[in-house]
């Protein structure tokens, strides 16, 4: 039960973390002189432990949703959201 625990910890903090990079990116976008977090940042942190954040980040605040534009966004996402869950029901 420890790796469990370990591993739903490590997805709240990246989630955490990937959730206020998205508002921030939001924030910032706003200004086009403003510089951005680097899309590679927010789909690295997406991979690798913060999709729920991500989620939120899209689909709440409404950020890199345009599904035309950004759909590398949306599809790494919800395959990283089923992998991470996969990974949680294989530690069960």
């Amino acid at each position: 039960m420890n790796t469990i625990r370990f591993y739903l910890i490590m997805i709240g903090i990246c989630s955490f973390i990937n959730l206020i990079l998205f508002a921030v990116d939001k924030k910032l976008s706003a200004n086009e002189a403003n510089a951005r977090i680097p899309e590679i940042v927010l789909l690295s942190m997406t991979a690798f432990g913060g999709a729920p954040g991500a989620a939120i980040g899209m689909y709440v605040i409404r950020h890199k949703t345009n599904f035309v534009t950004k759909f590398h966004f949306a599809i790494t996402v919800w395959l990283s959201l089923i992998c991470q869950a996969a990974l949680i029901l294989f530690m069960i």
